[in-house]
């Protein structure tokens, strides 16, 4: 019997070597600068990790890591792709030259200071996502937005290792790079994995400010800053709010000191889309003075706006009560007497006493 119209439409046209090699043509024509395939199945050996750094309540308020954790560890899952063969991991870097941005005297990690790479990397995973299924084959399309575990496919399909910070390094290019995903039927040929090389090295675990590394590749989110000023709701431990430095979005501290990100930069070009916003003009105090609608304009397109006012507002003020500077006595005063939140008041208040101590 000859194929229906339907079946010979999306009937699969080329060999798996063949598709690879498409595949990473066409991820490098769309900017990405890394494309690694790997061989889906159960990833057993991080199944025992996930389940006790989850026990231990390391995740926090994460409360979707638990919820996920069967389909994030078999790309087959029903949640996912029951059809699921392979797994395809992209990189694309972002712009990491300059050391401070953010609304000053306060900084955003590097990632954070351009367009929102949830948009940018979806448009082109679209792209190859729409090849392979006109090439016959089911797909899911990934970016930080799915349960997913990118950084474990990362290794497995040989574009980088993860590192005792937890945080996955390219060798080339270091850590600060985006991930993202193709889950699919395709049954392609896999890389290599590749391994840690870290070595003795953990300049990384040292750096941590607010001593979050319970060990290699053991991070307790409740103390990382970046987990504290972006996924946090209401009121940050006070003895974990000196650590926060000027950080009021992410943080780069443990990336920074890594010997594998003393590489060139990526050129412009390629992280064109990433580079600072000039929404960064804007000052710690304006920012405080925002409502919460006009904060929502402000952070239009830009990771930024997952913190929503509140927690931003917040972070501001424990970033200025840190700061050391006498200047911001006054917004801090405004702040700790009249915003509408009392999470953001309250940091305000303790930010106060670091600045302007009662006397004994």
């Amino acid at each position: 019997m000859s194929p229906s119209w339907h079946e010979s439409l999306y009937a699969p046209t080329v060999d798996g070597a063949d598709l690879a090699h498409e595949l990473r043509e066409r991820g490098r024509a769309l900017g990405f600068v890394r494309v690694g395939i790997a061989t889906a199945k159960p990833l057993t050996d991080e199944a025992e990790h996930l389940r006790a750094w989850l026990a231990a309540e390391r995740h926090g308020q994460m409360a979707w890591m638990e919820r996920t954790a069967d389909v994030r560890l078999d790309p087959t899952a029903d949640g996912m792709l029951p059809s699921a063969a392979t797994v395809i991991v992209l990189v694309a870097p972002y712009a990491r030259q300059a050391e401070h941005v953010g609304p000053a005297p306060l900084r955003v990690a590097r990632y954070a200071r351009g367009r929102d790479y949830h948009n940018v990397l979806h448009k082109r995973l679209r792209k190859l996502a729409r090849f392979l299924r006109e090439e016959g084959h089911d797909v899911r399309a990934a970016v930080d937005s799915m349960p997913v575990f990118e950084r474990a496919w990362a290794e497995r399909a040989g574009v980088g290792f993860v590192g005792k910070n937890s945080c996955l390094i390219v060798p080339g290019l270091g850590s600060h790079v985006f991930l993202a995903a193709l889950v699919t039927s395709a049954p392609l040929p896999p890389d290599e994995p590749m391994s840690t090389r870290c070595g003795t090295c953990r300049l990384c675990l040292d750096a941590c400010p607010t001593d979050a590394f319970v060990g290699a590749r053991q991070l307790d989110a409740r103390r990382c800053i970046s987990y504290l000023t972006i996924e946090l709701d209401g009121p940050i431990e006070p003895e974990l709010r000196t650590g926060l430095g000027d950080w009021v979005f992410g943080c780069d501290a443990c990336q920074d000191i890594c010997p594998f990100n003393r590489t060139s930069p990526p050129d412009e070009e390629t992280t064109a889309p990433f580079a600072p916003h000039p929404r960064f003009a804007t000052t710690a105090e304006e920012l405080l003075r925002m409502d919460a609608e006009t904060y929502l304009d402000w952070s239009e397109g830009s990771p930024l706006r997952r913190t929503g006012r509140e927690r931003m507002a917040r972070n501001v003020v424990l970033g200025l009560g840190n700061s050391g500077d006498r200047r911001h006595l006054p917004i801090l005063r405004e702040v700790a007497a009249d915003d509408a939140s009392e999470t953001v008041r309250e940091a305000a208040a303790w930010s106060l006493t670091r600045l302007d101590p009662p006397d004994d």
